[in-house]
């Protein structure tokens, strides 16, 4: 890490941990207490596991094989929504070679989002490139942190991260806006991201272990949604999942039935 990147970083913990943070945290804290995560938190654990067994699997690939693969791959929020497209123009079992491949390169974050992102040309780039981060994380949360385009969007300078940064009115280093001072690769997001959970930690956020920051993260949006709809039309707002109902499904989990005010599924089966 260079003096700038270590400069850039800094400040980001910094600015998390600003006396104008501190209602924020508290108010975030409050709020979860008052949620029940444990399935949620069940369901992270179970999603990262079955893509850790599948990578590890060295038997012949029988048909069970990749029945097994696709039922893990819908967990993944963004599998779930392009795979469909995907399969239109590229076997399951091709879409699984190169899934794999993604944690048998060793080179740098960037470098591997952006090799599925060129072997998907029937989706958008933002898609494959949250494909891949899904699926990276939960092969390994401690080292691929959460960076999907809801955390942060290059291209709109939108989402959960800089959303956080609303509640204060503090720039980045050297005067940047905050909305666009997360680093302009994966590299340095997940630096960020990084610090985000050193912030967790001193907060005393960091009550989910390695998925502490997915948890806050999607809290975060949710929040962010209801207020955003409640403002604009308060019909629309009647008819969105809780908050619960907003993480589950960010987070790729299914939605609980309770969590839908209307009843009707947010996302069908197929």
């Amino acid at each position: 890490m260079n003096n700038a990147e270590g400069s850039e970083n800094e400040d980001f913990l910094q600015r998390l941990l600003t006396p104008a943070m501190n209602e924020v945290w508290s108010s975030i804290q409050s709020n979860l207490d008052a949620i029940p995560l444990n399935n949620l938190i069940q369901g992270l654990t179970v999603t990262s596991r079955q893509i850790q067994h599948l990578t590890q699997s060295t038997a012949s690939m029988p048909t069970s094989y990749y029945t097994e693969w696709r039922s893990t791959l819908m967990r993944l929020r963004s599998a779930r929504r392009w795979l469909p497209r995907i399969e239109e123009q590229l076997s399951l079992q091709q879409f699984v070679v190169y899934m794999s491949a993604l944690i048998e390169m060793d080179d740098d974050i960037d470098d591997q989002v952006q090799a599925l992102g060129m072997t998907l040309p029937m989706v958008p780039k933002e898609a494959a490139h949250d494909i891949a981060i899904e699926f990276l994380h939960f092969y390994s949360p401690k080292r691929y942190p959460l960076a999907t385009t809801w955390v942060y969007s290059w291209k709109t300078g939108t989402g959960a991260l800089p959303y956080l940064f609303e509640f204060t009115n503090e720039l980045g280093l050297n005067g940047k806006d905050r909305f666009h001072s997360f680093g302009a690769s994966y590299h340095e997001l997940f630096a960020r991201l990084g610090q985000l959970d050193e912030a967790l930690k001193q907060t005393k956020l960091h009550r989910w272990g390695i998925y502490s920051n997915d948890v806050l993260l999607a809290y975060i949006y949710a929040d962010y949604l209801y207020k955003m709809y409640f403002t604009t039309s308060k019909s629309i707002f009647s008819t969105i999942p809780t908050v619960v109902g907003v993480m589950n499904y960010l987070l790729g989990l299914p939605i609980p039935k309770d969590a839908v005010p209307t009843g009707i599924p947010v996302e069908q089966e197929n």
